[in-house]
């Protein structure tokens, strides 16, 4: 009897699928061929994009006002957390935007910085809970799961000149403080994301894998 075994995959699982290659691809094009400084420009405009289905996907699924709540949140928490980083050093270590992304918020962090940190923890936290139900296991995926984000998004952007640390690290040149900052600022964020998606704080945040 022969048996046969189908991997199927919906328009939407392909889309996904087709989109992380291409986006990892890009990555390591980024790190690994030069490009000149002509088109860093894209980037700002690249976070938006990317970001407008994730803020459609929020506002679609939790309704407007809670996901105005979400998203203003996420919008204003990373711009804080930046300039305190850029201001003092902690929890990133030292380091500071370049002009390539344009206009910057008290002089310190791209106006763009807004867009970019609603679609990462979303998504972090959506993808941590496909693993596990129980929130104290979640949360601390969740954190993971956006520093192994910033290992590829981080040398990108130094490579971009995009911003610049002032003592260099091992990796691509970036420090390692930079991602025991990130693991922490991402703990907070996902501990964020969960209270404002959930009514039982035991259990994960109540983001649906799809929106209808």
């Amino acid at each position: 009897m022969k048996m046969e075994s189908k991997l199927k995959l919906s328009t939407e699982d392909m889309f996904i699928l087709i989109f992380g290659v291409a986006f990892f691809l890009a990555s390591w094009l980024v790190v690994n061929v030069p490009i000149g400084e002509s088109v860093t420009w894209v980037s700002a405009l690249f976070i938006v994009i990317l970001a407008l289905p994730s803020f459609y996907y929020v506002l679609r699924w939790s309704g407007i006002k809670r996901g105005l709540v979400i998203l203003g949140f996420f919008a204003v928490f990373p711009i804080i957390i930046e300039a305190i980083g850029i201001s003092t050093g902690l929890p990133y270590g030292p380091f500071y935007y370049t002009d390539q992304m344009g206009f910057k918020i008290l002089g310190l962090v791209p106006w763009s910085v807004a867009f970019a940190f609603a679609p990462l923890t979303l998504g972090s936290v959506t993808l941590a809970n496909r693993f596990t139900s129980d929130a104290r296991l979640a949360i601390p995926l969740s954190a993971l799961l956006l520093v192994a984000v910033d290992l590829v998004l981080d040398p990108a952007a130094v490579v971009l000149s995009i911003w610049v640390w002032v003592n260099p690290g091992p990796y691509y040149g970036i420090p390692i403080s930079n991602y025991t900052g990130w693991f922490i600022t991402a703990l907070v964020a996902s501990v964020i994301m969960h209270l404002l998606t959930t009514r039982n704080v035991s259990t994960t945040a109540d983001v649906p894998a799809r929106v209808a």
